[in-house]
C-alpha cells in the first residue's frame, strides 16, 4: 500500500505541475469590450457581513452601466432583507430579491442563486458569498478571462483571519484546493471551483436547465454545475490567475472545521464517474497512510517503510507547493498547505464518515446525508449563522 501510495502520488504531482504550467494571466481588455455582469449573492442571516460586502461591490472599478448586483434574501430572520433593500434604494446597480419559495430547486442556497440568475439579464453571472470582501479590481480582473471561447471563469478565494492551528489547516486546505482547481483547468479537465468566486455565461446556465439534478444536493452549487458544463458542452474553462481576481473570505471558526469540510465533501458521491473513482482511490490511500502511521507507533507496521513514505510525500508536497506558488502566490498560505497535507491522512478519518453517512448542517438547516430535499430541523442562533 505504501509503495502504491508513493508511486501514484508522484505521478499525481507530475500531472499537477504540468497542468499549472499551462495556466496563464490574461492581458487587460479594452473597456469597450467588457461584458455586462451580474453579481449574484445568496444571503441568509448576514446582517453582520452584508454591509461590508455591499461597500466592496459599490467600489468595483467596472463601468457602472455594465454591472449590477443582485442580493437574494434566503429566508433570513435578521436584518438582511432590510440592508439589501437599503442598498437598492441608494444605488441603482443594486437589486434586492427574496428567494423563490415555489422553485423546484430543493437546495436553499441554489434556489436563492437561481432566483437571482433568472431575474438578471447580464451576459455573465458572477457569484460570491456575503462574508467575502473582494478588492476594487476584482470584476475587472475576472472580465479579462471572459473571452469568446470560455464559458466559465474560476477564481481563488483565500481564507483570512487565521488565529489558531485548526484554522491554519483550513486556510491551507483552501490554498491546496485552488492549486488543484488551477491544475485541472490547465490540463483541460476541470472538476472543482469556489462558489465564492465563480463566473459563468448566463445563457449557458439557462441552456442546461440551471442546476439540474444537482439542485437536490445541499452543497455543490459550483463543482456539480462545473462538471455538467464540462460533460455536456464544448465551452472552455479559465482559471483567473490574477491576484486582483482573488476574493478573500473569513476563515470558519475551529469548532466548525469538520462540519464545514464534511459539507463540502458530501457532494463527492455525485461527482462525474471518473472523478469519483480518482477521489475514492486517493482517499483510500491517504486513509491507509494514516492507519500505517498509527500502526507503526505500536510496532504493528514497518517504521522504516512508513518513514520513507512520509519523506517522499514531503518531497512531492514541496514540488506541488513550488508549482502552485507561480500561479497563486500567497506564500503564507502555501506554508499552511504543508500542515494541511501532513494532517490530511488523519483528519479524513473524522471527515469522510460524516460526509458520506452523516447529516450536513448549514445556516441553521440540517440535511440528511447532504440532500436538500430531506431537510430536517433546527435553527441555530443568528450569531452562529453569521459565520461561514
Amino acid at each position: 500500500m505504501l509503495k502504491t501510495f508513493t508511486t501514484l502520488y508522484g505521478i499525481f504531482t507530475g500531472l499537477v505541475a504540468i497542468g499549472l504550467a499551462f495556466v496563464r494571466r490574461r492581458p487587460s481588455r479594452p473597456e469597450q469590450e467588457l461584458p455586462k455582469l451580474a453579481v449574484v449573492v445568496a444571503a441568509r442571516n448576514e446582517e453582520k457581513n452584508l454591509p461590508e460586502l455591499i461597500s466592496a461591490l459599490s467600489g468595483q472599478e467596472y463601468p457602472e452601466e455594465r454591472v449590477e448586483f443582485w442580493i437574494v434574501d434566503d429566508d433570513s430572520t435578521d436584518a438582511t432583507w432590510r440592508i439589501a433593500r437599503s442598498a437598492e434604494k441608494r444605488d441603482s446597480r443594486f437589486h434586492a430579491l427574496q428567494s423563490d419559495t415555489v422553485s423546484n430547486v430543493a437546495s436553499p442556497k441554489k434556489r436563492a442563486l437561481d432566483t437571482g440568475i433568472r431575474a438578471c439579464d447580464a451576459e455573465w453571472v458572477v457569484t460570491t458569498d456575503a462574508d467575502c470582501v473582494p478588492g476594487p479590481g476584482w470584476l475587472r480582473a475576472i472580465a479579462n478571462y471572459m473571452t469568446d471561447e470560455n464559458g466559465l471563469v474560476l477564481g481563488y478565494a483565500p481564507l483570512t483571519g487565521v488565529k489558531d492551528p485548526i484554522q491554519v489547516i483550513s486556510a491551507g486546505e483552501s490554498w491546496t484546493s485552488a492549486l488543484l482547481c488551477a491544475a485541472a483547468v490547465g490540463m483541460g479537465y476541470p472538476f472543482n471551483a469556489f462558489g465564492r468566486n465563480f463566473s459563468f455565461r448566463r445563457s449557458l446556465f439557462m441552456d442546461l436547465g440551471g442546476y439540474g439534478a444537482g439542485g437536490q444536493m445541499a452543497s455543490g452549487d459550483d463543482d456539480l454545475f462545473l462538471q455538467r458544463v464540462a460533460a455536456r458542452t464544448d465551452w472552455k474553462v479559465a482559471f483567473a490567475a490574477d491576484p486582483r481576481a482573488f476574493v478573500p473570505s473569513a476563515v470558519p471558526p475551529a469548532s466548525k472545521l469538520i462540519g464545514t469540510k464534511a459539507r463540502h465533501l458530501s457532494v463527492g458521491p455525485k461527482y462525474a464517474m471518473g472523478w469519483l473513482v480518482i477521489g475514492t482511490i486517493a482517499s483510500v490511500l491517504f486513509l491507509g497512510l494514516g492507519i500505517a502511521t498509527v500502526a507503526a507507533l505500536f510496532g504493528l507496521s514497518n517504521r522504516d517503510e512508513v518513514g520513507t513514505a512520509w519523506k517522499r510525500k514531503l518531497l512531492f508536497d514541496s514540488i506541488l507547493i513550488s508549482s502552485g506558488l507561480r500561479v497563486l502566490g500567497d506564500p503564507i498560505r502555501a506554508l499552511f498547505a504543508l500542515s494541511t497535507s501532513a494532517s490530511a491522512p488523519f483528519l479524513l478519518w473524522a471527515i469522510w464518515p460524516r460526509a458520506l453517512f452523516g447529516n450536513v448542517t448549514w445556516k441553521g438547516r440540517t440535511f440528511v446525508r447532504g440532500r436538500a430535499d430531506s431537510a430536517i430541523v433546527e435553527e441555530e442562533s443568528i450569531a452562529e449563522m453569521s459565520t461561514p
